[in-house]
């Protein structure tokens, strides 16, 4: 966040400081008291620091002042200078409210108190510290920015523009006028216009960081590349002593792939900053993918020699040499960190060691270890974890819910232990404690990817998609690219149909990475939901180009050649991919399907019978032969043909249910339940099959068990709107005796389906035994009109009407 003038800070800082003298050699001058001489010579010495750029010498000063007045102003201004210099906008914030509460004369204090609001979006604060400044004097040109940009920020850009063009004219380099200017065109669509308004300020004072920022982005939204590189450049050589600029730039630099040029700025911000271990890693992770892991490691080895007493360093040697496949290395490291005589780097290596144990499989060496830690340290917070962990393995929950309270109570923050314990509280089926830690988890790491991901599954599981899409935006908003959570997105919008939203998420990946196959995947689904077939062939025919189609992108792209009518070129594509691959059985499958729609039964036939003769376990292209087969008539071949695919794989479930159809077809009906008998107890949760044998179960077999059996299974589909399933379901009601159950159902199935003449005769016999004789004659007569002669249930629905 930027609350001073940008890069005039040295210049602005300097006025600032000259005033805050001055107010203290005034307040000096006019004291009497001893106290109050104190206060403030505390106070004028604090602000020669800050002049001198000493920030912790005059912060002792300003707060020993403030111990003596804790309402002396020219401390609280010296205070919050100190904390916008250190970032530490909190601090500023509340030192900003005190200043204009105790002295309201205080222009400047409004204008920054205004622009922290305005961060914050509380834009009714910003404009009443705007207001209450330019109430003190009207022409104060960063008042009147202020005012410009709250009302940008409102949607006023014509009062916005209005003001900053006013304050422009007198002080063409103001920023946050200027950026006012610039923002509004950027809007309109004017980039070129917004780019020139910064231009114009900068020949006027290139050292205004913020513009220069604001510059470099403009660039890069219009694609300047290498306009774009020179600025970033520029900004180096105008504020070489920022690290922040350098950062950015050698970002900017990895995304291009100029690693030696990122790696110079990263050696730099090391200069810059010797203490900075996250600098020194990012040199040697650069190292690595310039020139190898022995030149990363050579990297790190430089820095701890450079630093030997850096445990950090040390630790960060043990993590690359993990990573690099060496963990006896790193246990020899670790061994030395473990005899060490500071116990807190011990712990922390004996903590890596457990690690490293119960990796190579040595569970109890591990849990000894841990509690060694633990005996030293009752309250070691990663031994507290580790030892949860190895609970939760162990489905001891609420032992593990005791340790991980104990580790956040020493490390409230502790993001990882909020995981396990929604993990165990998960387990626990203790759902919503579950989803509470996970938020908590999720915000206290400030929306890290990786804890994004964990909840956002979570949330899956629970099947709140809405929440965990959201939860994916947000951590991709402050942790742009996490290619992972990029994808998750990507098929959490493909399942709700959101087919513009996931488009857009695969052209982000796309961005990432230039081949992601899960990618080009999503942007032909999304444009197959929205109907656009050119698009679908574009995309997967670009994908197939660098590697040949799986079988879901695949049958995307011949559909959507069909959908087009570009028989020929879905007909070469597979012609060309059955001739690098002749036993890919997908082509051909997609191969029948083109001469489907050519209306070519003999080819259709062909392309099948050859996909089953080079994959005969694989059960769909029995299917599709099979009901070509009954579409024709051919009973006994479609009957020979699922025998050779129950012969080729005995176990398969699809089998094993089109051989249950054949025996319905045939009529022998016990044969059938029996297949099915064993499939529900293979497949409890499969609807289709317990359907079907509840569905067999009721009118084949009806002793008290089965019946029972029957019933235990139709309560897993009662809930499903659908009409054969709630015929099911009411006619296992009706076996159970339950009519009252069975009419309700079997009614609903009758409304949807009202020429079905086994639905009627169900409804019929629970009528009837229900005691509504009128409404089951009706149904039963008009269940043996539907069925005709040949209706399987005739003599059933006749002597039910016999009876009335």
């Amino acid at each position: 966040m930027t609350v001073t003038n940008g890069g005039n800070g040295i210049k602005a800082r300097r006025g600032r400081m000259a005033r805050l003298l001055a107010v203290s050699a005034l307040a000096l001058a006019a004291a009497c008291a001893s106290p109050e001489e104190k206060v403030q010579r505390y106070s004028q010495e604090g602000a020669e620091f800050l002049e001198a750029g000493d920030l912790p010498k005059a912060y002792i000063q300003f707060r020993n002042a403030l111990k003596i007045n804790e309402e002396h102003v020219p401390s609280l201004i010296g205070l919050s200078e100190i904390a916008e210099q250190r970032k530490d906008y909190q601090a500023m914030f509340q030192m900003l409210q005190n200043i204009v509460r105790l002295d309201p004369s205080q222009i400047e204090s409004h204008v920054k108190l205004g622009k922290l609001y305005l961060v914050g979006s509380d834009e009714t604060a910003a404009l009443e510290s705007a207001e209450n400044a330019l109430e003190i004097n009207a022409d104060d040109p960063d008042a009147r920015a202020l005012k410009a940009a709250v009302l940008l920020k409102i949607g006023d850009n014509a009062g916005a523009v209005e003001i900053a063009r006013g304050v422009v004219a007198s002080d063409p380099a103001n920023p946050e006028a200027v950026t006012v200017l610039a923002t509004d065109k950027f809007q309109n669509g004017d980039r070129n216009g917004a780019l020139e308004e910064i231009n114009k300020a900068l020949e006027v004072d290139p050292q205004i960081a913020v513009l220069q920022l604001l510059r470099i982005q403009i660039l890069q939204t219009l694609g300047r590349n290498d306009e774009t590189l020179e600025a970033y450049a520029g900004l180096i050589e105008l504020f070489p002593e920022e690290p922040a600029y350098r950062r950015v730039y050698a970002g900017e630099l990895v995304k291009r792939n100029e690693m030696e040029l990122a790696r110079e700025q990263f050696r730099a911000i090391v200069d810059l900053e010797p203490e900075n271990l996250n600098a020194k890693l990012n040199v040697v992770r650069l190292a690595n993918r310039v020139q190898g892991t022995a030149a990363a490691e050579a990297q790190l080895q430089e820095f701890i020699d450079a630093n030997p007493d850096n445990d950090d360093l040390k630790f960060a040697m043990v993590d690359f040499l993990i990573e690099e496949d060496e963990p006896g290395r790193a246990r020899a490291l670790l061994d030395q960190l473990a005899d060490g005589d500071d116990q807190d780097v011990a712990l922390k290596a004996k903590n890596k060691i457990s690690v490293l144990l119960l990796g190579e499989g040595d569970r109890e060496s591990a849990i000894a270890l841990i509690d060694e830690i633990l005996e030293v340290d009752e309250r070691n917070t990663d031994a507290l974890m580790k030892r949860a962990a190895l609970q939760i393995d162990d489905e001891e929950f609420d032992q593990a819910i005791v340790n991980l309270r104990t580790a956040l109570d020493n490390s409230p923050d502790e993001y990882d232990a909020m995981v396990l314990m929604a993990t165990a509280f998960e387990k626990q089926e203790n759902f919503s404690f579950a989803q509470a830690e996970f938020a908590k988890a999720y915000e206290s790491s400030d929306r890290q990817a990786r804890i994004a991901q964990q909840f956002s599954r979570f949330l899956l599981r629970r099947r709140n998609t809405e929440r965990a899409e959201e939860v994916l935006v947000d951590s991709l908003a402050a942790h742009p690219g996490h290619l992972e959570n990029l994808r998750l997105l990507a098929t959490i919008r493909l399942a709700r149909q959101d087919w513009r939203g996931a488009e857009e998420v695969a052209g982000m990946i796309e961005q990432i990475e230039t081949q992601d196959e899960l990618a080009a995947n999503v942007k032909s689904a999304a444009y197959f939901g929205l109907g656009d077939y050119d698009s679908v062939i574009e995309t997967l025919t670009a994908r197939d180009e660098v590697a040949p189609l799986e079988s879901r992108p695949l049958s995307s792209l011949v559909t959507a050649y069909l959908r087009t009518d570009r028989l020929d070129e879905a007909q070469a594509l597979l012609d060309r991919m059955l001739g690098a691959d002749p036993d890919n059985y997908q082509a051909r499958i997609m191969m029948a399907r083109v001469h489907a729609a050519r209306e070519d039964r003999e080819s259709y036939e062909a392309s099948l019978e050859e996909a089953v003769s080079r994959s005969p376990e694989q059960p769909e292209a029995y299917e599709l032969l099979y009901r070509h087969y009954l579409g024709q008539g051919r009973v006994d071949d479609a009957a020979a043909l699922i025998d050779r695919g129950i012969e080729a794989a005995p176990d398969n479930y699809a089998m094993r249910v089109f051989k249950a159809d054949v025996l319905l077809n045939r009529g022998e009906r016990q044969d059938a339940l029996a297949i099915y008998s064993d499939l529900i107890e293979e497949r409890p949760q499969d609807r289709i099959i317990a359907n079907n044998f509840v569905s067999l179960s009721s009118d084949l077999r009806l002793d008290q068990d089965s019946i029972a059996r029957a019933l235990e299974i139709a309560k897993t589909i009662e809930d499903l709107e659908n009409p054969f399933y709630r015929d099911t379901v009411g006619w296992a009601y009706y076996r159970a005796g339950d009519y009252d159950r069975a009419v309700e159902y079997l009614s609903l199935a009758v409304e949807e389906i009202e020429e079905s003449a086994e639905m009627r005769y169900h409804l019929g016999a629970a009528q009837f035994a229900s005691g509504d004789e009128d409404a089951a004659r009706t149904n039963l007569e008009q269940a043996l009109r539907l069925g005709g002669a040949d209706f399987i249930f005739r003599n059933e629905v006749q002597a039910l009407l016999d009876r009335m």
